[in-house]
């Protein structure tokens, strides 16, 4: 009968520590601007949700008064801001499951960018003449947002590895 097996191990235990061991040197195969781009997007969510929900006033300051009747444009954005929630959740959620991340990443700068479209030839056109420089920068925001989630969508297979978490 042929002993196939040795009576001394093959490895020693620092050789399977040092080739199973994780290196703390290593980066991660993520892509590390996730992390940031999410941040920023949430900052953008919750300070429109906050301004269109709490201070509509100071939104509606912004548009020509004898256009626009003051109710409906309180109404409007109070929908908006439930439907910026929703969104957001929807897409919270997809990416904190990885419930088919990469399309609903895609589709969402589709809306972004649709939004935006529809925003800048229904209501911005009914802008005061001088607008304030807060909502010139609320404009900025909208574009640097729409460059985060088209990044996150073109990233989205190198986000952070599951289990996912809100920061990462």
């Amino acid at each position: 009968m042929d002993k196939s097996q040795t009576d001394h191990p093959l490895l020693t235990d620092e050789e399977l520590t040092a080739l199973f061991g994780t290196d703390s040197n290593a980066t991660s195969s993520g892509d590390p601007g996730f992390k940031y781009r999410n941040l920023f997007l949430l900052v953008v969510v919750v300070a429109q949700t906050i301004r269109l929900l709490f201070f509509p006033h100071l939104a509606a300051a912004n548009f020509q008064a004898d256009t626009i009747d003051e109710q409906t444009l309180y109404r409007y954005m109070t929908i908006r801001a439930f439907f910026v929630i929703g969104i957001s959740a929807f897409y919270l959620f997809s990416y904190l499951k990885n419930w088919y991340f990469e399309k609903v990443a895609l589709l969402y700068v589709g809306i972004a960018v649709t939004a935006l479209l529809m925003d800048y030839f229904n209501a911005y056109v009914y802008f005061n003449p001088q607008p304030q420089q807060w909502a010139v920068g609320l404009i900025a925001f909208r574009f640097v947002a729409i460059y985060c989630l088209f990044m996150n969508a073109l990233r989205a297979r190198e986000a952070p590895a599951m289990p996912r978490y809100l920061w990462s």
